[in-house]
């Protein structure tokens, strides 16, 4: 019995091995991810952004990693707009956000959008009610603690005009110092560098990540509580003939702190997934 186990754990070693290799060879002639060739000074109007950052349960040092890394962009400061997007009844994460946007009044323009909608709490239903209250013409999305660079929502911008895209995705590594975050980062590497090239070459499905996202509000307003789990906004984008784009940079967020604390993540994104497709 315990050879046949063993044989079975050698089937499946080398047929995962087998896998990630021709993923991986794929991946290396498929150029995925692009930089716009346009810069911010050969077009005439820029378009208003509106960047999205629903917060649970988070601490006011959480919030102020992401919104300074929004100050930090190379974006007219006019044209963009920050949506922090908190529970009625989380007013422990109120008092922290509010906190956290005073230190950036000055150089955001940020708003509180409080989601009433808290019977079902899932990050897709705080997303479409900021939705509602998004003023630009394109959208971008981050968590609390994201971390990315400064040009990243002007070259999200630059790609989805110059090569009409409906949405632009990019590189999501998580990552955090113990040994479960340093094999959540290689997780991340795998599936950003080798897995969605290969799924975006062969099945023609871009599957997208909740940060660093980027899609325009047309899109949005033509797809009815469109802002579903990540897997299946990818997948209304597609069977709608959007194209969609993925942008060659990153954003860096913290993986989760203990096992624990990644069991409930996965159910949470399988219960979205599941909650989000009915």
């Amino acid at each position: 019995m315990a050879i046949g186990a063993v044989t079975i754990l050698e089937i499946l070693i080398i047929m995962g091995t087998s896998l990630w290799a021709i993923q991986y060879l794929v991946s290396r002639r498929v150029h995925a991810y692009e930089k716009p060739s346009l810069n911010n000074t050969q077009v005439e109007n820029l378009p208003k952004v509106s960047i999205i950052l629903p917060v649970y349960k988070e601490k006011r040092q959480s919030i102020e990693k992401t919104l300074d890394s929004i100050s930090s962009q190379n974006y007219p400061r006019n044209l963009l707009e920050v949506l922090i997007v908190v529970d009625k009844d989380d007013t422990h994460t109120l008092n922290e956000a509010l906190k956290a946007a005073e230190k950036f009044l000055s150089s955001l323009n940020i708003k509180m959008i409080i989601n009433e909608n808290t019977g079902r709490r899932l990050k897709a239903v705080a997303m479409n009610t900021a939705m509602k209250h998004a003023g630009g013409s394109i959208v971008g999305f981050y968590d609390a603690d994201d971390v990315f660079p400064s040009d990243q929502v002007l070259n999200a911008v630059l790609l989805l005009m110059e090569r009409n895209y409906a949405a632009v995705g990019t590189r999501v590594y998580r990552f955090r110092s113990s040994v479960l975050g340093g094999l959540m980062y290689l997780e991340s590497i795998v599936w950003y560098n080798a897995v969605i090239p290969f799924l975006r070459s062969t099945i023609k499905i871009t599957p997208l990540s909740g940060e660093g996202l980027f899609i325009r509000k047309d899109v949005v307003d033509s797809i009815p509580q469109s802002m579903a789990e990540d897997a299946l906004l990818s997948l209304k984008l597609s069977s709608r003939g959007y194209s969609v784009g993925l942008l060659d940079s990153y954003v860096y967020e913290l993986a989760p702190v203990n096992i624990i604390s990644f069991i409930r993540q996965r159910i949470r994104w399988n219960r979205g997934y599941a909650q989000t497709s009915f």
